[in-house]
């Protein structure tokens, strides 16, 4: 899978430090852009804040990557997928949680009926939920969180990074006619 980018610190931070000779944990995960019947993307979040983002998560050791994209979307969204692209891969690099991301991201499609997603209890806490948007209002969503991001309005650290590597698979998606707007 191609390697889009490589996203530091002082990318989603720049008045933030970047710490010297920091020994990073890699960390997989696996993203999907969800398409359902009508063309909509499927976004998850939360009441905490007001970003969304892709759904997927934590790939977990010894598991196949496109497991466990296909696992993550069951759980956040509930619906079972069949992923048809590859987006490809970012990197990114967290500093104060000491973590090496490598983030898989695919196009996928909606198998069968939307269903109810499996939120664990810290998910629930938060209100966490889905809304499906078309292609392009999700690209509008996520540039404005970018905007957002670029004029200090993100507190939420991990939140910084998720808002880039998102926008950035959409936008790849897009270009490369795997989603349509």
């Amino acid at each position: 899978m191609k390697n889009i980018k490589t996203i530091y610190q002082k990318d989603v931070f720049p008045e933030l430090l970047e710490e010297q000779y920091i020994e990073f944990t890699d960390r997989k995960t696996g993203k999907a852009i969800i398409v359902d019947s009508e063309g909509k993307i499927g976004l998850v979040g939360n009441k905490q804040n007001d970003f969304l983002q892709l759904p997927g998560g934590g790939i977990e050791e010894n598991e196949d990557i496109q497991q466990g994209v296909i696992r993550e979307c069951f759980e956040e969204i509930g619906c079972t997928v069949e992923l048809m692209f590859k987006v490809g891969i970012i990197d990114d690099y967290r500093p104060r949680d000491k973590k090496h991301c490598i983030n898989y991201c695919y196009v996928a499609t909606v198998i069968g009926e939307k269903g109810q997603a499996l939120y664990t209890e810290d998910e629930l806490a938060i209100g966490m939920y889905t809304k499906w948007v078309d292609v392009k209002t999700a690209l509008d969503i996520f540039k404005k969180q970018e905007r957002d991001l670029k004029e200090g309005k993100v507190v939420f650290y991990n939140t910084g990074f998720n808002i880039l590597r998102d926008l950035l698979f959409l936008e790849t998606a897009a270009v490369n006619n795997f989603i349509h707007e």
